[in-house]
């Protein structure tokens, strides 16, 4: 009973009076005492809409920092805390998480307008600095009203609309990758900096278009391959050429899987933690804690090694199945767990490997010929078919057939 009138007297308190932080870190910054009156979902409809694909009181989980989420007993408190997941089970926004720092939201929101996308962001939400810059900040596209895609291992969900759904959601990421999209975000696709919360900054730059999945398919790449995009957006992080990305993030990779591997084994309770609230986050962050000096001391620039490891960290806690945890790590990670994930049986579960197997086969085959075609290009060599397939080993009908787009052959 003492805790129900606690209830209701903060939330007498924070519809009358407003929200007051009254200082301390946040997010992982220091926040100076505030007071904001009102609600941010009465400003527009779409930030309404936002209170609508979080899921019911009871299961509804926020937090203050990145990697630590809780319960909550009220969604209007909850809905001040400044991280959010959504709805998992009823999917109808695309947050696309961009590791970049903005000179502003003018500058952002004409970068964004200026990309191959059928409109806007409905939201932007990030931290704004005393001068303006935008960091890291989170963009929100929302389904057409009652056309969230439902996730279930119910039978009569539709494993093609949720196959669909993950395929745009990688699309629209691909296409923002130039201002800095986060590909392991993906992995955790309903956890967003919440737009409602006092502690960001909010922008609402769309309230009238809202794409269909279909319509979407029409613009995006679905197709698209979210480790491709990983290694792709580690190598533009750091800087490095294709090739020393490549071995850099090798090296970093077989680190982060062999330190998983010991924690499993050792019971390593930060670990076991992490892997129990299924906190991916937490899991990359205390790997990239754990891995900075060696990854730093292995490069020649450290800060080239960081950004790698950065995202190694996300792409190995992504990929991480502790049931498969072999000790000599010669048995399969579960690569492709979250496409099997709502698969039934058996033989649809190995077809879907195979797929997977075939697609990572020429993900690498694209990537040996890229590399052959850099080396031959630095030793004065005409780029042809034949002289790639012996420099790469291949015959020439698999260099023929994964030959980049973007290259021409003599």
């Amino acid at each position: 009973m003492a805790s129900a009138r606690s209830r209701r007297d903060l939330i007498h308190r924070r519809l009358s009076h407003g929200f007051e932080h009254f200082g301390g870190t946040v997010a992982g910054r220091h926040r100076e005492p505030f007071l904001e009156r009102g609600l941010r979902s009465e400003a527009s409809h779409v930030l309404r809409r936002i209170v609508h694909a979080t899921p019911r009181t009871s299961r509804m989980r926020v937090g203050r920092d990145k990697g630590v989420v809780w319960t909550t007993d009220s969604k209007l408190l909850g809905l001040d805390e400044p991280y959010l997941h959504l709805n998992s089970e009823v999917r109808s926004v695309f947050r696309i998480d961009l590791d970049h720092v903005f000179p502003s939201w003018a500058a952002l929101r004409q970068e964004v307008a200026d990309l191959s996308l059928p409109c806007l962001p409905s939201v932007a939400v990030g931290f704004e600095d005393e001068a303006g810059r935008i960091e890291r900040p989170h963009l929100l596209w929302l389904l057409p009203y009652n056309e969230g895609v439902w996730f279930s291992d119910d039978r009569r969900c539709r494993r093609d609309v949720m196959s669909l759904w993950r395929g745009v959601h990688a699309g629209i990421t691909k296409t923002l990758m130039p201002l800095g999209a986060d590909p392991g975000a993906l992995s955790n696709p309903d956890k967003v900096k919440c737009p409602l919360s006092p502690f960001w900054s909010v922008q609402v730059w769309n309230e009238v278009t809202f794409p269909s999945l279909s319509e979407w398919a029409g613009w995006v790449d679905t197709s698209t391959s979210r480790d491709r995009m990983i290694r792709d957006s580690a190598a533009a992080l750091s800087g490095l050429e294709r090739t020393a990305s490549n071995a850099l993030f090798a090296a970093a990779q077989t680190l982060a899987f062999g330190t998983l591997r010991e924690w499993h084994h050792a019971a390593d309770a930060d670990y076991a933690g992490a892997i129990l609230r299924r906190d991916r986050d937490a899991l990359a962050e205390r790997m990239f804690r754990a891995l900075v000096g060696r990854v730093s001391a292995a490069a020649s620039n450290p800060k080239q090694g960081q950004a790698i490891l950065y995202r190694v960290a996300t792409y190995a806690a992504d990929h991480w199945d502790p049931s498969r945890a072999g000790r000599d790590g010669s048995r399969d990670r579960g690569a492709c767990a979250d496409a099997v994930e709502d698969v039934q049986g058996v033989a649809a579960r190995q077809a879907v490997g195979a797929r997977y197997a075939a697609g990572l086969r020429r993900s690498r085959s694209a990537d040996a010929i890229r590399e052959a075609i850099e080396a031959a290009r630095a030793a004065g060599e005409a780029v042809t078919v034949s002289g790639i397939a012996r420099r790469s080993g291949m015959d020439r009908k698999t260099v023929r057939a994964n030959w980049p787009d973007e290259e021409s052959a003599a």
